[in-house]
Order: C-alpha cells, then structure tokens, then sequence
C-alpha cells in the first residue's frame, strides 16, 4: 500500500521499460479481468501492446512522452503516455496535426484514490499545451466507469465510438476529447 505524496513522477528512462511493462499488463489485467478473454488472445495482446520493446521504442521516440509515477522504493505504480492520435475524429475536424492522444494512463490497484492520477493528468495537460495542441484525445471503454468518471471530471466528453480489439474479442471503447 502506498501514502500519499510517497510517489514521485518522473520521465522514464529506455531502462525503465521492463518494469513499465510489467506495471502495463498488471494494471491491465486487474481492471479488465472480469472480461474473460481467451488465454492466447490476451497474452498476445500484452505481448505486443504492452511488450518492453514497445515501451522501450516509445521513450526514445520523440514523437511520444511518458512519466511514470513511483512509490517510495522505486517501483512505477502508474504511468501516462502522449502521442499523435491514432483515433477516428467526427468528420470535419481538419487540424488533426494539433491533435494529440491520451494513449494510456494505467495505475496498479493499490495506486487508485492517492492522487497520483490526478498528478499524471496535470503532467500531461501543460504538456499537451506546450506543444501547441489545441485537444486531447483519448479511448476508453465504456463499462469502466471509474475511468470515464476521471476523464469526465478533466472536462473530457465523448465524442464516438473505438471498437478496441483483443484477438477474436471486440471491446465497446469510446472515443473522448477535450478542448485545450
């Protein structure tokens, strides 16, 4: 269990992605157990979209930005990751290029309710704004309501629908913004 302000966020370093990954897939497995994917089609999806080698690609890539937050021992309990937008926009937004996405925010159980979200988001919006976005983008799906919660309360809305698959599973992800 952690206290609050026992954590720090920082910017993770290449050396940094095992560890991030591990946290990725953890996270991911304790919010989305409940959905019973099959067994192959689950590993493959951490595998490849929450693989070291992708984290590790992502923090040399000067077109993502990360910062993990880390209890008192060192150890990421969460993180947050920006990027160009990968996802489907309402017809007629032509500055796509002043887009960017939200792609992850992912925290262990025992890091949810300290703050460190809240911490992770201020990041990233003074990140987002010093890059000239002019919005945010972001996927979530549509039972986790706790997340939606968060995201609403940022001033984030939805915008449409991102079906979101693992392996043969469609997941009901909707696609939300916010105007910077």
């Amino acid at each position: 269990m952690i206290g609050l302000g026992i954590w720090t966020v920082e910017e993770p370093r290449i050396a940094d992605a095992a560890a991030l990954s591990a946290m990725a897939q953890q996270s991911f497995c304790e919010t989305f157990a409940h959905m019973n994917y099959p067994p192959d089609d689950l590993s493959q999806f951490l595998s490849e979209a929450m693989g070291a080698a992708r984290y590790a690609a992502q923090i040399a890539d000067p077109g993502f930005v990360l910062r993990v937050a880390k209890d008192g021992d060192g150890r990421i309990i969460g993180f947050i990751k920006l990027g160009p937008n990968e996802l489907p926009l309402p017809l007629g937004e032509d500055e796509s290029d002043k887009i960017l996405e939200l792609h992850q925010l992912y925290l262990l159980g025992e890091a949810k309710g300290t703050g460190v979200a809240d911490a992770l988001m201020a990041w990233l919006l003074g990140e987002a704004l010093a890059r000239g976005a002019l919005a945010l983008t972001l996927s979530v799906f549509i039972e986790n309501h706790r997340a939606r919660a968060f995201y609403a309360r940022h001033g984030f809305t939805e915008i449409g629908k991102n079906p979101f698959r693992i392996g043969s599973v469609v997941d009901d992800d909707r696609v939300w913004k916010l105007v910077l």
